[in-house]
C-alpha cells in the first residue's frame, strides 16, 4: 500500500495548567503544578521529538498549548523560579545519592534519578536557555510537531452561550497568544473540556479557524449523521472541519482498569519520599506550610496493595515499548477493517489525551510516545500525521450540526455545570454586564489600564479548572480562593474606574500579580 493509502493516526496532546502566579510568595504550592509539568512531561516530550528527529523517524505529534500555560511558559518569574526548582531537585538527588550509598536495591533508582534531573537542567539551561516555547516552534519546523491552540483561559463555553460577546473576548485572546507566542495565526483549536454547543461554530469561523475536535457522541449524533462517523472529518454548518474521539483508543490509554498505565510493572505515582521522610532531611523547600510537596523521587511500583515493590526503571521502559507496539497493531488492525468500506475518504483515528498524562501521571507515557513513532515508522497501513492534514469527504456536500457535548464525566455539563458550582454564572454575567458598560467609556490611559485589567480579572474568572477541582474535591479551597480573589480585584477596579477611590499601589499589585495577556487595550 503506498504512503498516500495509509490511514491518519492523530495523536493529540492537549497541554494546560490554570495560571498561576504567586510574586508575594518566594514559594508557593500552586506554582509547583506548573515545575512538575515541565519536569515530567514538557521537557521529556521535546527530547522524545528531538531523539525522533535526529534519527530521522518520520511522524508528527500534535500539541494544543493552552493561552495560560503559553504566559506561564514566558513569564520570567515563573521561569527563573524553574530554575532554581531544577537546582533544588540536584541538590535532593546528591543527598539520595549518599543515603542510599549502602542499599543495593534502591541506589541504581537514586542514580537514575540523578543523571535524568541532571539531563534536563542541561537540556532546560544550556540548550533551550529557558525558553521552551521557541523549542516546540523548531520542532513544528521540524516536521515533529503540529502547534494548535485552546480557548483562552480554558472556559467551558456551554456555560457562556447566552453572552455571546464574552465567547467572542475569549476567542480573541486565543488568536492574539498564540500569534505573540509563534509569531502566526493558530489553524486549529482545542476547545476547553471538548465543550461544544450548537452554532460555536460560527465563532470559531470568525476568528478564521479551519478546524476542532469533539466527543465521540457530539459527532455520532450529528444532524445529518456523518457517513463514516468518527474516522473521517465532517463539515459544519459554518464550514469548519471537526473530527471526534476514537474510543477504544482512548480505553487503552486511560481507563483506570483496562489501560496500559495501571500495570503494576510502571511507577507508582502516589509512592513519594516527601510522604516517607522527616522535614528536616527533605528541607523547607518541599513544604507548603505543613503539607509535603512532591519530589518526584519514587522508589516503588504499582503493584497492589500496601506492600509495594521496587521500582525498576529499565523493565518499565521496555514494557512501554510492548504497549506502544501492541496501541500500534491495534490501531492497523481497525484501519484494515474500515479501509474496505471507506471509499470515499481514508481512514482517520484521532487519539486525543490531556498531555500530562504522559509523563506526570503515567511516568513511563514519553518513552511510549517514542514507541509510538517507531512502531508506526515501518506500518504499511497508518502513519502518525499531522491534524493540518485533514481534509474533508468530497462526497460529503451537506454540512453537519454536532451537538451539545464534552468529553467530562456523563459527556455533557455536570462537572462544570451543577449546585457545587452554580454561583459561579451569576457573578460573572454581572461582572461582564458592568464591563461591557464601561467598554467604551474609558478617557484617560489610568481608565484604559484599569479597564484591561478588568478583562484579564474577568477572564481569569472564567476558567473551568476552578469548577473542576471543586466538583472532584481537588484543591477545591484554592479554586473558591481564586474565584472570590478575580471577583473581589473585579469589582474594586470597576469602583477606580468609576472615581469612587484611588490606590495606585493596589492597581499595581492587581497587574503585576495577574499579568496575563499584556497586550490587551
Amino acid at each position: 500500500m503506498s504512503a498516500d493509502c495509509h490511514g491518519q493516526l492523530y495523536l493529540l496532546l492537549h497541554a494546560h495548567l490554570p495560571f498561576v502566579r504567586s510574586p508575594r510568595y518566594d514559594r508557593f504550592l500552586e506554582e509547583n503544578w506548573l515545575f512538575e509539568a515541565l519536569t515530567e512531561t514538557y521537557l521529556p516530550l521535546v527530547q522524545t521529538l528531538s531523539r525522533l528527529a535526529e534519527k530521522g523517524v518520520p511522524g508528527t505529534l500534535n500539541l494544543s498549548v493552552s493561552p495560560p500555560l503559553l504566559a506561564m511558559l514566558s513569564d520570567e518569574l515563573l521561569l527563573s523560579r524553574y530554575s532554581r526548582h531544577l537546582q533544588k531537585l540536584q541538590e535532593l538527588a546528591s543527598k539520595e545519592l549518599n543515603r542510599l550509598k549502602d542499599d543495593s536495591a534502591r541506589l541504581p533508582i537514586a542514580k537514575f534519578y540523578a543523571a535524568r534531573i541532571l539531563e534536563l537542567s542541561e537540556l532546560w539551561e544550556n540548550r533551550l536557555h529557558r525558553d521552551i516555547l521557541s523549542e516546540f516552534a523548531s520542532l513544528e519546523r521540524r516536521g515533529k510537531l503540529a502547534l494548535l491552540t485552546c480557548v483562552g483561559t480554558h472556559p467551558f463555553l456551554p456555560a457562556y452561550q447566552a453572552e455571546p460577546e464574552s465567547i467572542r473576548m475569549q476567542l480573541r485572546l486565543t488568536v492574539e497568544a498564540f500569534e505573540h507566542a509563534f509569531g502566526k495565526a493558530p489553524r486549529g483549536v482545542w476547545l476547553p473540556e471538548c465543550g461544544f454547543f450548537d452554532g460555536l461554530d460560527k465563532y470559531l469561523a470568525e476568528q478564521n479557524f479551519e478546524y476542532f475536535f469533539m466527543e465521540t457522541h457530539g459527532v455520532l449524533l450529528a444532524d445529518p449523521a456523518p457517513k463514516y462517523g468518527v474516522f473521517a472529518p465532517m463539515k459544519t454548518p459554518s464550514g469548519l472541519l471537526v473530527l471526534g474521539r476514537e474510543q477504544t483508543s482512548s480505553v487503552e490509554v486511560w481507563s483506570r482498569q483496562r489501560g496500559y498505565p495501571g500495570h503494576p510493572e510502571y511507577r507508582e505515582f502516589y509512592k513519594d519520599i516527601a510522604k516517607e521522610l522527616p522535614r528536616e532531611y527533605l528541607g523547607e523547600y518541599f513544604f507548603a506550610g505543613e503539607t509535603p510537596i512532591d519530589t518526584g523521587f519514587k522508589y516503588y511500583r504499582i503493584t497492589g496493595g500496601e506492600e509495594k515493590e521496587l521500582y525498576r526503571p529499565w523493565q518499565a521502559m521496555n514494557l512501554a515499548r510492548e504497549h506502544a507496539r501492541l496501541f500500534i497493531a491495534n490501531r492497523e488492525a481497525l484501519m484494515a477493517e474500515l479501509g474496505p468500506q471507506m471509499t470515499s475518504h481514508r481512514p482517520c483515528v484521532l487519539c486525543p489525551y490531556d498531555a500530562e498524562l504522559f509523563g506526570h501521571w503515567w511516568f513511563e507515557g514519553p518513552q511510549f510516545i517514542e514507541s509510538l513513532f517507531e512502531s508506526a515508522a515501518s506500518s504499511q497501513i497508518l502513519q502518525l500525521a499531522s491534524v493540518n492534514e485533514m481534509q474533508e469527504d468530497s462526497e460529503e456536500c451537506e454540512p453537519h450540526r454536532p451537538i451539545f457535548s464534552s468529553w467530562g464525566e456523563n459527556g455533557f455539563a455536570s462537572v462544570w455545570v451543577n449546585p457545587q458550582v452554580e454561583f459561579v454564572y451569576p457573578k460573572f454575567f454581572k461582572m461582564f454586564a458592568i464591563f461591557k458598560q464601561f467598554k467604551n467609556s474609558a478617557q484617560t490611559e489610568k481608565q484604559k489600564k484599569i479597564l484591561a485589567q478588568m478583562e484579564r480579572e474577568l477572564v481569569l474568572f472564567q476558567a473551568s479548572d476552578w469548577a473542576f477541582m471543586i466538583h472532584n474535591h481537588s484543591a477545591d479551597g484554592y479554586a473558591e480562593k481564586r474565584l472570590a480573589e478575580h471577583e473581589r480585584d473585579f469589582m474594586k477596579l470597576a469602583a477606580m474606574f468609576r472615581g469612587e477611590f484611588e490606590d495606585d499601589k493596589l492597581l499595581q499589585e492587581i497587574m503585576f500579580r495577574d499579568n496575563i495577556f499584556p497586550w490587551i487595550q
